[in-house]
């Protein structure tokens, strides 16, 4: 289906990841000067599977894969009352296991109970890279039926332009003697690193998605607070732009549905 170099072990020089974007082995105070995405990077399970391992983080190249996005296909679910695990295979490497924590026990109203997601089902996940046991896993915080399927291809594309583009603006910021830290690294892999915004995010989201990340509270912006910001903004086109933001996995709900973070605060 997709071949983006393949799964391989740990090899005696290092980790290979797919797509070519090598993991070499370092050195403690390597690790500590890498980077981190800083919002959710598009990355296929092989990569996952194959990422070098400090203590409990994980990196493809110098980038450290925190929050993650894959789609794939599930092919097998185990239900318990706390959690739901699936295996999800994107075909570039073994299956990946994804867990994703519920409350589903007795006690809980039938209706408010998460269903799981059926196997055969295309799926796109959100989460962040776990180990337990020596085994890879994700843990998901959102999972979401994949509805067309272009979104599959896009998907595969959007892992090799995020890589590269994170790549390339690294590879600038030494050549110019900048400090590599994640302000240097600049916006999430979805962004457009010119203008400083979210491709595919039309000019309100990217606004409400902006106040949104730069809310530093606990308990997250308020819709209240985000249109009177944004005066001459209508609410609902502001509750719209929130609306999709979530379900794509940039913000997330905090206190109730009208305070809500970004996933990479």
């Amino acid at each position: 289906m997709w071949n983006q170099g393949g799964y391989q072990d740990q090899g005696p020089g290092g980790f290979s990841s797919p797509g070519g974007f090598g993991t070499p082995q370092g050195t403690q105070g390597d690790r500590k000067s890498r980077n981190r995405a800083q919002n959710v990077l598009p990355c296929t399970t092989a990569e996952i599977l194959s990422a070098a391992q400090n203590d409990d983080k994980f990196y493809s190249g110098e980038i450290e894969l925190s929050q993650i996005t894959i789609v794939g296909l599930i092919v097998a679910v185990k239900e318990s009352p706390t959690r739901i695990d699936y295996e999800v295979d994107d075909m570039t490497g073994p299956p990946l296991e994804v867990k994703q924590f519920v409350d589903n026990d007795e006690s809980v109203p039938e209706p408010e109970r998460i269903a799981a997601l059926r196997e055969n089902t295309y799926v796109r996940v959100y989460g962040t890279v776990r180990s337990f046991g020596g085994k890879r896993n994700v843990t998901a915080f959102k999972m979401v039926p994949v509805m067309d399927m272009n979104e599959v291809t896009y998907h595969m594309l959007e892992v090799t332009h995020s890589h590269l583009a994170l790549s390339k603006h690294m590879a600038s910021g030494l050549s110019s003697g900048a400090p590599m830290n994640s302000t240097a690294m600049g916006d999430n892999i979805y962004s457009n690193q010119d203008s400083g915004m979210i491709s595919g995010l039309n000019q309100i989201q990217n606004q409400v998605h902006t106040l949104i990340q730069s809310n530093v509270t606990e308990e997250g912006a308020s819709i209240e607070n985000v249109c009177k910001q944004l005066r001459g903004v209508p609410e609902r086109s502001v509750r719209e732009a929130i609306e999709f933001l979530s379900s794509e996995g940039h913000i997330y709900s905090t206190i109730d549905e009208d305070h809500y973070k970004a996933t990479d605060s």
